[in-house]
């Protein structure tokens, strides 16, 4: 569970326009989003009637929780993979059982709910979260709420393209390098050998 509020925490920094990176070099981002190592702490941290109330609001606002839906799903899928390659002839009563009991987790969902909460309570005040809240509320906040998945993925994207283009020119960028300064080293390895010779070429 620890890994996977780590994997909410970067959601989160770039739901709100920050990086873990960026969170460290700015001060008015929470320092708590860019240590992990706090993630007890933010667990383990009980909340006020009234700091638990504003953080659910802005888990809802903001649509926090859509982005670990699949958690459960995935768990399942790999349980599913693992018990299957080790009982392989048990295929279908394994993928029934572990059906079965991913049904009867999906009651504990409210338990990711709360730590998402608790991540932002650790990271803003009271005033603070009812700022945002009032921002989530406006026609605004909610495109921006629903949006920002689509928009992260989308830059996502872009940024491979854009990494991809930058790999393929440094590559060949180093590449002419190299073959520059290995025709350069032969030049001087010929030029070493041809000056010795030439000096000691019998006269005529």
């Amino acid at each position: 569970m620890k890994s996977l509020l780590a994997a909410f925490l970067l959601a989160l920094g770039a739901l709100l326009g920050a990086a873990p990176g960026y969170a460290q070099q700015n001060p008015a981002v929470p320092a708590i989003y860019a240590d992990n190592q706090a993630l007890s702490d933010i667990l383990g941290k009980e909340l006020s009637p009234e700091t638990k109330a504003l953080a659910d609001k802005l888990v809802e606002l903001t649509g926090s929780a859509r982005l670990f839906d699949e958690v459960l799903p995935d768990v399942a899928d790999k349980a599913k993979n693992a018990f299957i390659r080790a009982n392989p002839q048990m295929q279908l009563g394994i993928i029934s059982v572990v059906d079965k009991v991913a049904v009867e987790l999906v009651g504990r969902r409210k338990e990711l709910d709360d730590y998402l909460a608790r991540v932002w309570a650790a990271g803003f005040t009271n005033d603070e979260m009812q700022d945002l809240i009032d921002f989530f509320s406006t026609e605004t906040g909610k495109k921006y709420a629903t949006s920002v998945p689509k928009i992260l993925g989308v830059e996502t994207a872009a940024a491979q393209e854009w990494g991809n283009s930058i790999a393929e020119e440094l590559n060949t960028r180093v590449q002419e390098e190299l073959r520059k300064a290995m025709e350069a080293e032969t030049e001087a390895l010929q030029s070493d050998v041809a000056g010795p010779a030439s000096e000691t070429a019998p006269q005529q």
